[in-house]
């Protein structure tokens, strides 16, 4: 049966249609009675919203007289759907004025209408008939683009995508750490959409969609429909490309620019495509403009030109050279910004990590790809690897395909190995083999679309039966995770200090403190602004930068505090610097009055603090909170008349930086 069947007279005749309303007002009804009750008795919101729901689901199953063998259907459905919700109500309580009561409301309507489309569309399909899968992978794709949608602005900031805010409020054509695009990106939304979260995320929300794009039209020109329905659910689905897709940091363009760089190399060299030399070009060029990693890939595609014979023949050529200046064209900002700065990022990025000391991290290469791809994932492409021949026995007369595989497991594991080998000296990042995976997931897919016979080899076969359970198991604890960094989980408490949980409170009492103190203008001139310096690497000032400016904008306070403008970090104390090192230069702070934020008390009474600044208040203390639970304790005090020391160094490498 297929998604047709839900309109056919056989499956919702005029009784069952009738109980699926009825069902369905009964789930509205006692979901908002039951929610209205337990919000009267001071429950939390995501203890209230959830079990009012998932009881009034138990009405619904009642109600639908659903046989016992299709509750598991029904409870998986029920929990994707709370979860989902749980956006929706952590937007609409968060990000409008609504008032709780209409928020659940519109909630309730939603989850309903949710959940019993959502069973009878499981009902209509057999996953037996290789047909009907289609539909299960648009609907998996659509829950997952919907989950990422509904929580993009539901949870605060990650401290890092707070410090590329400050890039985008100090925009420029190159930082120290990075190049510039996740900045002009940021700058773009927030200049359209306002000083909040979804905004920030929001172009990489949208660069996902480019990335899906590509390794789905990549997948179909060159595999089968099937695959190209798994593709997407792989790129949907996999740890690195589901949260590549919903927080913001320069990966997100830099994934999205590796896959059109994929497909227009395998345009090029495999359908001998000539114009496809301009994509290519413009593909690596806006990716070295998005993170200098992807200079790996273009080392791969050079590589491959060499190995192979039939492609050397591009270097007698006109088009790849022009696809070379087409990248050095769209790479010159970054080169500009590094000549104006004594190649400080060029620096930073080789003299730096060289400098950063030996550390044999293979180990934790390993582990951060198995987070990223999942260990099934990673049995899976070694399966593509070893068992390339059964994989493709279909296409064994399709040379073009044939060809296709060479070139992008080449494309695949030429990147990896190169961070696998950086991991054996160096500390190995989390997010370095994200993009990577990208070229071979087509075969994965095809994998996967492949049913097992008795000769099948062991490892294929059993790769091929288990990623429709983890994938359901991959949607189930994201929308766990969103919705415990938006509304929480029931019975559940938060870490202390981590990342921004918290800010949004936080950011208020710092900037009404700060407002405060200049009013009562202790040991400074009159009408001079406080300095605002978080006391480590960038966490502390990027966030206080980003929820003190949307506290003001979001209530129209007016106030003269730019607070990107007014938020240093600890490199005024002999701390890592980063770009705010070269937005507040120590030289030309002397003489100010710094309110210093920490996470440790001893840090605002050690040497490096008393030897360049005069306190002229105790240190005290701010908790912070998020929904109704404590999230971290912070320490502030006031100083006057910072001096720099001649001698200090402010140094700009930091090893825990990607």
């Amino acid at each position: 049966m297929n998604l047709i069947s839900l309109f056919k007279a056989d499956f919702l005749s005029p009784a069952r249609c009738s109980r699926l309303l009825i069902a369905s007002l009964l789930i509205v009804a006692v979901d908002i009675a039951l929610f209205y009750f337990l919000n009267q008795q001071a429950y939390s919101l995501a203890l209230a919203h959830m079990v009012s729901f998932l009881c009034a689901s138990v009405v619904g199953f009642v109600a639908l007289k659903i046989k016992p063998k299709q509750l598991f259907t029904f409870v998986l459905i029920a929990l994707l759907v709370v979860l989902l919700r749980g956006g929706l109500l952590a937007s609409l309580t968060q990000m409008t004025a609504l008032p709780v009561l209409l928020a659940i409301t519109i909630c309730t309507v939603f989850s309903a209408a949710l959940l019993v489309f959502g069973y009878l569309y499981a009902q209509s399909l057999d996953l037996k008939a290789d047909a009907d899968w289609k539909y299960w992978c648009v609907a998996v794709v659509a829950y997952l683009v919907l989950l990422k949608l509904l929580y993009l602005g539901a949870p605060e900031l990650i401290f890092e995508e707070a410090y590329y805010w400050n890039y985008a409020q100090h925009l420029d054509i190159g930082y120290l750490d990075h190049p510039l695009m996740v900045a002009w990106i940021i700058k773009l939304f927030t200049s359209l959409l306002g000083t909040n979260e979804f905004a920030v995320r929001f172009g990489a929300f949208l660069c996902w969609f480019i990335t899906a794009f590509y390794v789905l039209k990549l997948t179909r020109e060159m595999l089968t429909e099937a695959s190209a329905y798994w593709t997407l659910v792989l790129v949907a689905a996999l740890p690195a490309y589901f949260s590549f897709g919903w927080f913001m940091s320069p990966d997100a363009p830099l994934t999205a620019c590796w896959a059109a760089a994929i497909y227009y190399t395998h345009q090029v060299i495999v359908k001998d495509n000539k114009k496809a030399w301009l994509g290519v070009g413009i593909a690596i060029g806006l990716g070295m403009i998005s993170k200098y990693t992807i200079a790996f890939l273009g080392g791969a595609i050079v590589l491959f030109l060499l190995i192979d014979k039939p492609s050397r023949k591009w270097f007698t050529r006109p088009e790849p050279y022009i696809a070379l200046v087409i990248a050095c064209v769209l790479f010159s900002p970054v080169i500009i910004w590094n000549m104006q700065h004594a190649w400080a990022s060029f620096a930073f990025q080789s003299e730096g990590r060289v400098a950063s000391g030996y550390h044999f991290s293979l180990p934790r290469f390993i582990s951060n790809v198995l987070i990223f791809i999942t260990p099934i994932g990673v049995m899976s492409f070694i399966a593509v690897v070893k068992y390339r021949k059964t994989i493709l026995t279909r296409f064994q007369a399709n040379i073009d395909v044939r060809r296709s595989y060479f070139l992008l497991a080449w494309l695949t594991l030429f990147p990896v190995i190169v961070f696998a080998m950086l991991s054996l000296v160096r500390t190995s990042k989390l997010n370095w083999t994200g993009p990577c995976w990208l070229g071979l997931i087509p075969f994965l897919a095809l994998l996967i679309t492949q049913s097992p016979t008795t000769n099948t080899p062991k490892l294929l076969a059993w790769s091929q039966r288990v990623w429709p359970a983890t994938v359901v198991i991959l949607m189930l604890i994201y929308g766990a995770g969103l919705h415990y960094l938006s509304l929480g989980l029931p019975l559940t408490k938060y870490p202390q200090n981590m990342h921004l949980m918290g800010y949004q409170g936080f950011g208020e009492e710092i900037e009404a403190l700060t407002t405060q103190l200049e009013k009562d203008n202790l040991g400074k001139k009159e009408g001079e602004k406080i300095l605002v310096v978080g006391m480590d690497r960038n966490k502390i000032a990027s966030g206080l930068a980003f929820y003190r400016t949307k506290y003001i904008e979001n209530k129209h306070i007016k106030t003269a505090h730019n607070p990107a403008f007014e938020t240093a970090n600890e490199h005024l104390f002999g701390g890592i610097g980063l770009m705010y090192q070269f937005w507040f230069p120590a030289a030309t702070q002397n003489g100010k009055t710094l309110l210093l934020v920490s996470e440790k008390m001893d840090e605002l009474n050690g040497e490096s603090v008393l030897s360049r600044t005069k306190p002229v208040s105790e240190i005290k203390e701010i908790n912070i909170w998020k929904n109704g639970k404590q999230t971290g304790t912070y320490y502030y005090r006031l100083v006057i008349n910072y001096q720099e020391k001649v001698t200090d160094k402010h140094p700009i490498v930091d090893s825990s930086d990607d």
